[in-house]
């Protein structure tokens, strides 16, 4: 309805034209409502939607199908950003897929090489053996139990990758190092080639930096380690001798007759030379990382006798050649006995911490596991595996679904450990409540 130009309008026809103007919005809205149910219809693939009841079908305008390309395409653009990102790493060892939590062992002679999704790349000298604890789309977490590995990783805004190592935690972002650990000696070796990494644990503290070019030695049964710049060392001839160099002397001509007698000392090393040479012993050869080679001398030897009358230390050693070899019930009685026979000492804790980690790595038995790392804490609460202990309690009551247990176990790990290598899983758990 128009008004005309000089017509007085009246309150009618003022009324009237308001429901005139009501019913043109109405009926925009109704377009405009009809237009969103042909969106989600064709989006939906023609299904009935929410808001669109009685409305009937009717057949798309061409912009909606436009839009919906649109929408589709953006979408497809979205994902391809969104989704390597947020998909954990995947990796394989050798030729076969790897599996998270499966122990990975190197054969005695050749590396093996692992390669992960992102590009990074580790490759575990002879005999090593290790295991990749945890995967997500930053990085990985993997634990080194013994031997050598060179590790060349992908480096990204946000990647994180930590080494487990004993009882450190070697965080990295991204470098190229070879790290080495022997759970006999007790001994630690970094060398860093490129990037840096922190070091944690016992004697280093909570976070040391190593840059490139450094060479970081632990050794924990000397309470001691080195940081050094350069090469590392490695063996070599001896340094001449500053002592004179005498003139050779002259060379005889040979004497015609008998051949003189043989002296006591020409006798000897006769002697000595047609000697057979000596086996070596089950301790030569766990200290050479042979360890089938040596859990058969130590079976011909007498398993059981050694560990009737072994010391301490000794049923450590034995107890690693049994776990490296893959005898557990042959490993679990050398710790039980170090556990009986020598209670109370360091030995006896480091055996409880032992027998908690084959419970929880191999039969997956983790009240069994959380119970052993426990009393070693309770014998050693500063030891050199207690922050390990204390992160693998969180991990136990975490896999036996103890949310509270896991929570109180992550705030002493927290004031303990603020930096170590269960701190972000701990914060997260805390994070939860």
């Amino acid at each position: 309805m128009r008004l005309v130009k000089g017509d007085r309008p009246s309150l009618d026809r003022l009324r009237e034209l308001g429901r005139v103007q009501d019913a043109e919005l109405a009926a925009q809205d109704l377009d405009l409502e009809r237009a969103r149910a042909r969106f989600l219809e064709s989006a939906a693939g023609g299904a009935a939607q929410p808001g669109a009841a009685g409305l009937g079908p009717s057949r798309p305008r061409w912009i909606a199908p436009a839009a919906f390309v649109a929408l589709a395409a953006a979408c497809a653009v979205l994902l391809l950003v969104l989704l390597p990102s947020s998909r954990s790493l995947s990796f394989a060892v050798g030729s076969a897929e790897g599996q998270v939590g499966t122990w990975i062992a190197a054969a005695a002679d050749a590396p093996l090489p692992i390669r992960f999704s992102d590009g990074t790349s580790l490759a575990l000298d002879a005999d090593a053996r290790a295991r990749v604890v945890a995967a997500d789309a930053r990085g990985a977490r993997v634990l080194l139990e013994a031997g050598r590995l060179t590790a060349t990783v992908t480096h990204t805004a946000t990647s994180t990758w930590n080494f487990n190592v004993g009882p450190f935690d070697v965080l990295v972002t991204g470098t190229r190092f070879e790290l080495s650990w022997s759970p006999v000696d007790e001994e630690l070796k970094l060398v860093l080639r490129e990037g840096s990494v922190a070091v944690s644990g016992p004697l280093v503290g909570g976070r040391r930096a190593v840059a490139a070019g450094e060479t970081l030695e632990v050794f924990c049964k000397e309470q001691r380690f080195e940081l050094t710049r350069g090469e590392p060392r490695a063996a070599g001839p001896p340094p001449p001798s500053s002592a004179p160099i005498a003139p050779a002397a002259p060379i005889a001509p040979a004497a015609s007759g008998p051949a003189p007698a043989a002296t006591d000392d020409t006798a000897a090393v006769a002697k000595a030379a047609d000697a057979p040479t000596r086996r070596p012993s089950w301790r030569d050869l766990v200290d050479a990382n042979e360890y089938d080679e040596a859990m058969t001398a130590a079976e011909a030897e007498g398993f059981d006798r050694l560990v009737a009358r072994a010391s301490a230390a000794d049923l450590l050693m034995l107890a690693d050649a049994a776990r490296f070899s893959g005898k557990p019930e042959r490993a679990a009685a050398a710790l039980t006995a170090a556990r009986s026979r020598f209670a109370g000492t360091g030995e006896a804790a480091k055996a409880a911490f032992h027998l908690g980690r084959m419970a929880f790595d191999q039969r997956r038995s983790y009240a069994e596991a959380e119970r052993w790392f426990g009393v070693y804490l309770g014998e050693q609460p500063g030891g050199s595996f207690a922050q390990e202990a204390l992160g693998r309690i969180i991990e136990c009551r975490a896999r036996m679904g103890s949310a509270s247990g896991a929570r109180e176990a992550a705030r002493r790990y927290l004031e303990r450990y603020p930096a170590g290598p269960h701190a972000a899983h701990a914060k997260s758990l805390l994070e939860e409540e």
